[in-house]
């Protein structure tokens, strides 16, 4: 293997100089030209210092997200996502223009869409896309028994009417909320606990949580509650009117944003950590067959 010394004895410097110019030390004063032929040298024998090495172990990670919450969160799940993963990773938002090692793909995505991702990288993992083919690993939320669990609950405790509160946002053309509201009532109704007095209305903001409640003429005996920010206004609403019933918020992400009640919670952290396992598998040539996983939901 090559080594500093050789490479020094090639340049005709010393080991400290090459040292010095291969981990880029901005303090060492050396023309171009003996920088130029270090490097070159280095590169020609295909030696690596250790911060290089290093360097090799961590890989890039895109995260592309379609319109499917309030703006705002992709930025925080980025961070978060780069806490969750360690130094092994580095996670970024998706740039076709630059080049990865692997990206995850979360929503609804069209063919094209899923094309244009595999021009820039062929390790792509897919999170709750329908359309996906089994050429990529992918990952998919059962929602429909996650959401029933949660209706189950509300029944195995004896409530004789629960209902579901909830407003919509419209980002991109996609009605934020909207399919969550209905298949809870959907449900709801199955089992014959839905109070019809309950009507989803306003947007997923604090202030409509609130309004909501203080709006409703009876309190049921268990709340579903749409979104997280539209869970706080509820809260405080159910506080002023002496309330206490039993709840359920529906969480994406960040099940610390409610601290009160049951959550439901789609991402979890075993999640996150599965679809980071998979990539790092696919991106080192651990296996070559794909994965589709479903899972369900934690109910907190």
């Amino acid at each position: 293997m090559a080594s500093i010394r050789e490479i020094a004895s090639n340049c005709n410097v010393s080991s400290s100089t090459v040292s010095r110019v291969l981990n880029q030390d901005t303090t060492l004063s050396v023309s171009n030209d003996v920088r130029r032929r270090i490097e070159e040298e280095a590169a020609r024998l295909g030696y690596r210092t250790p911060r290089q090495k290093r360097s090799d172990l961590i890989l890039d990670i895109s995260i592309a997200l379609a319109p499917f919450d309030k703006p705002g969160f992709e930025e925080r799940l980025i961070a978060y996502l780069q806490q969750l993963s360690g130094p092994d990773f580095n996670i970024h938002h998706f740039d076709r223009s630059q080049n990865v090692d692997g990206i995850i793909a979360i929503g609804e995505f069209s063919r094209d869409e899923v094309m244009d991702y595999e021009k820039v990288s062929s390790n792509l993992l897919m999170i709750n896309n329908l359309g996906t083919s089994y050429s990529h690993d992918s990952i998919m939320m059962d929602y429909a028994h996650s959401e029933e669990n949660v209706v189950r609950m509300f029944r195995d405790m004896g409530l004789a009417k629960v209902g579901y509160l909830g407003g919509t946002y419209v980002r991109s053309g996609h009605v934020i909320g909207q399919n969550r509201a209905e298949h809870f009532r959907q449900l709801l109704r199955r089992y014959c606990i839905l109070d019809e007095a309950c009507i989803p209305s306003g947007g997923l903001d604090e202030e409509s949580g609130y309004e909501a409640v203080m709006a409703l003429e009876h309190i049921p005996q268990g709340l579903i509650f749409g979104d997280s920010d539209y869970a706080r206004g509820a809260f405080r609403a159910l506080d002023e009117r002496g309330a206490d019933p039993q709840t359920v918020t529906y969480v994406n992400f960040f099940s610390d944003d409610v601290i009160r009640g049951h959550r439901l919670l789609i991402f979890s952290d075993d999640i996150w950590r599965t679809a980071l396992k998979l990539l790092r598998e696919k991106i080192r040539k651990e296996r070559t067959q794909s994965y589709n996983i479903y899972a369900e939901s934690l109910l907190i």
